[in-house]
Parts: C-alpha cells; structure tokens; sequence
C-alpha cells in the first residue's frame, strides 16, 4: 500500500476542490475529477469520500503494478468502494479494459470494490449545474436570523417554491436566493436538483432530521 503525491507541471493541469464536507482540500488531476467532487460532495448516502486515496498492487501480464483510484467512498451503510474516473472514450481502449479487470480482482481481495464512472454519469444537467451553484454558497458556518425564518416558515407549510416564500416574507428574489441555496447546501432544505436549474419556481422542503 502506498500514497501517490500530485505534483503541477507543464503538462498537465491540477484542480482544487474545497470539500465542507470532509474539512478539507482535495487535489485531482483532471476537470472530470473535479466535477465528480460536486457529486461525491452533495450525495447524502455518500458520508466520507477521499481524492487520491492511498493505493494497492496488482498483477498485469506477470508484473505487479502499483495503482491509485481517483477516489475513495463511504456510504450510509459504512460500505468502502474505489472509483476510477475516465473519459468515455478512453474505456473502450482493450489495454485499458484488461487493466482496468485486474485492478478490480486486486480491489476485491482487500474486501472492497472498484467502480468505472465517465462523464454520462458526472456531467448531467441540470444536476451539475445545480451542484455547483449550492458549492459557491456552501461556505457560512451558521444560519442567519433570515434563514432561521425561512427554515420555519418552509417547515410550517411543508412544500414552497421560492417565489411563494419570497412574497410570504416580502422579499425580492436577489434578497432571498443565496439564504435559500446555502440552506440547501447545508441540506436544511431539501430540493430535486434534476426538475431544472434551481430558480424561483423550484420547490424546497425541510429534511426529517431538521
């Protein structure tokens, strides 16, 4: 078992995900990395996740062969899967395929699966979209008196759009979106990012657990 240290360089390009989730900053080493962060990231059933964790051996053509998955996960039910992330295009590649088998045999001898995702599955909208737009307003710690309103009045009516909470609390909608979506953010509120880009007529709801 070892762990693989990203470094920049003139060839290829790092990107930086800060994770609230996970306290911390992820480095990877590909734009479709990234963007799986913002799955990884907001998926409730996914409760830990690493970039680059540390990695294993496996067997290719009589040689043992170091390997690193792009990311690690944990679920709910405290199950541990590796993910490898790849261009749709590149997996059709027969090395690639006769690779990508062994490192999955490895993968489960040490108890644990190995998945192959592209981008037909990261680069979905309006999830995508979505996701990145709850990221940029993920960043405050507490909820402010605004917010703890909205909380209420969402909980007291079960379903609201946002334009129904705008003209319940009497604010314009520029007023009132960044508290809305840093609630999601946060999963105060709870929304269907797949029915569109989030906007006034998307429908909120307060989670169990609020």
């Amino acid at each position: 078992m070892y762990r693989r240290n990203l470094k920049y360089s003139r060839v290829k390009n790092l990107y930086k995900f800060a994770s609230q989730k996970m306290n911390t900053v992820f480095t990877v080493e590909s734009s479709l990395e990234f963007d799986t962060c913002f799955h990884l990231e907001y998926t409730s059933k996914i409760v830990q996740f690493e970039a680059q964790p540390v990695g294993y051996k496996y067997q290719f053509e009589d040689k043992t062969l170091p390997y690193t998955p792009d990311f690690k996960m944990i679920d709910v039910d405290n199950v541990e899967t590796f993910v490898e992330v790849k261009p749709l295009c590149k997996t059709s590649d027969l090395d690639f395929k006769a690779r990508f088998k062994q490192k999955q045999a490895a993968a489960l001898e040490l108890g644990t699966s190995l998945v192959l995702i592209t981008e037909n599955q990261i680069r979905v909208n309006p999830v995508l979209n979505n996701l990145k737009l709850l990221h940029r307003y993920s960043g405050l710690q507490e909820f402010s008196p605004l917010q703890l309103k909205l909380l209420t009045l969402v909980r007291s009516n079960g379903f609201l759009t946002v334009l129904q909470i705008s003209e319940h609390l009497y604010l314009s909608l520029s007023e009132l979106m960044a508290s809305v979506i840093g609630l999601i953010s946060h999963g105060a509120l709870l929304t269907d990012l797949s029915k569109g880009n989030f906007g006034m007529q998307s429908r909120v709801w307060v989670g169990h657990e609020q």
